[in-house]
């Protein structure tokens, strides 16, 4: 959801320029706007079907489509890391930290401020307590408004996730952005040492990209394994609860030391992309890289079925893996300097509209969808009650985010692009 390409990130869709040539790239990546809004659209599902209709979604196990979130996440990986990607290949000096700062800041925070503070002070739509604990289904137990000063101002600076009497409150959703935030800070620290490296040693750019995904890679496994240490003398055995409470082990399980690999996939795909770009990466190896792909996505599936199936804290690992199969089989065409038809139709507009403006759409969703439901007009708890609720919440919710995107978000990014500019 915040994760957006500039002038620099975005994937050449024309003939792939020798390794030393310094070509403009097109301003955004064919193909990945529409799965962006698809996937914004499988989360606003859930939410609104797990507050509604819950049976609904239990019977039809409809909750595979929180798995979209994930699929953001190796998005942001793919996208953010990219452009870091190109510079090293080239021999070029790292992005600008400053710019890059302020382009992630303006990307999240004005949009998320707004909102947050509509939600709270005018909706009185914010999870006041953890919502595991507190929420019921068809009631706005644990809703209100935020007064205390310190969970407000946790909420304010993302940083509520990170305690546990403060996890799940305010815009619950919110938390995917406090893990995304502590994945903005370690990419430029850890990409800081394959840039460093490339001037001091003859190290090839490939291998040194693979510093930080493999860094990445290392956090993540070793923070889901201490996770998972603590579970047993915890004495906590609700899965809910141990996920979602407000306890260290569920603080420690949105973490990004719990998280960062859900990135590192993203970044695999970079690398993967930036390679044929450049031909590096060439042969059968490049020219078969969609089948392959293709291919791989089918056991990654069925594995993160099963791993979600029984609830492990490993699924989110697998998808994203399959995520990043995902976006490859869609752009790589892209970088040996091909059309993809998939890549234009995946880019459906309505579709990619909503990838747009996905940010907001987010992060309207929860306080919509308990807006709706204090006026009455949300259906019962069947296959078709959950479509009319999912329709409605949608078409509200969208509506807001376009509001918010012309006038909050999208002056935000250009004055971020104008900074960059100037540097």
């Amino acid at each position: 959801m915040t994760a957006t390409p500039d002038s620099t990130a975005a994937a050449a869709t024309a003939p792939a320029p020798p390794v030393s040539s310094e070509s403009k790239r097109p301003a955004r990546i064919l193909g990945l706007d529409g799965p962006r809004g698809f996937a914004c659209l499988c989360v606003l599902a859930v939410h609104v079907g797990g507050h509604y209709s819950p049976q609904t979604v239990l019977t039809y196990k409809l909750g595979l489509l929180g798995q979209g979130l994930i699929f953001f996440f190796a998005l942001s990986g793919f996208l953010i890391f990219l452009p870091m990607v190109r510079k090293l290949f080239v021999g070029k000096p790292m992005p600008n930290n400053v710019s890059y700062a302020m382009h992630r800041l303006l990307r999240v925070f004005p949009a998320y401020l707004f909102i947050f503070l509509f939600a709270n002070f005018v909706m009185r739509a914010v999870f006041v307590e953890n919502a595991a604990v507190a929420e019921q289904h068809f009631t706005d137990n644990g809703l209100g408004v935020l007064t205390d000063p310190l969970t407000l101002l946790a909420n304010l600076t993302l940083v509520h996730s990170y305690i546990p009497s403060m996890l799940q409150t305010g815009i619950n959703p919110s938390w995917s952005l406090s893990l995304e935030f502590a994945f903005y800070l370690a990419l430029p620290l850890l990409t800081g040492i394959a840039f460093y490296l490339r001037k001091r040693t003859s190290i090839s750019a490939p291998v040194l990209a693979m510093i930080p995904v493999v860094i990445m890679f290392v956090i993540g496994v070793t923070g889901k394994l201490y996770t998972a240490s603590l579970v047993g003398p915890s004495g906590i055995t609700d899965p809910k609860l141990l996920d979602w409470g407000p306890n260290e082990i569920a603080v420690l399980s949105r973490s990004f030391w719990s998280l960062a690999d859900n990135f590192t996939y993203g970044m695999l795909a970079a690398v993967v992309f930036v390679a044929i770009d450049n031909g590096i990466m060439k042969g059968a190896i490049a020219t078969k890289m969609r089948w392959w792909t293709g291919i791989a996505m089918i056991p990654t599936a069925a594995i993160s079925l099963k791993l979600i199936d029984d609830n492990s804290r490993w699924q989110s690992s697998t998808v994203a893996f399959g995520s990043a199969l995902l976006i490859l089989f869609i752009i790589v065409p892209l970088a040996r300097g091909e059309k993809s038809v998939l890549a234009e139709r995946a880019d459906w507009a309505p579709l990619s509209y909503v990838g747009m403006i996905s940010l907001s759409v987010y992060l309207w969703h929860f306080p919509v969808l308990i807006m709706v439901g204090r006026f009455g007009w949300m259906a019962g708890d069947s296959p078709l009650g959950m479509l009319r609720n999912f329709v409605l919440v949608s078409a509200v919710s969208i509506a807001f985010g376009t509001v918010t995107y012309r006038f909050i978000e999208k002056p935000a990014l250009t004055y971020a692009r104008r900074f960059k500019a100037s540097k």
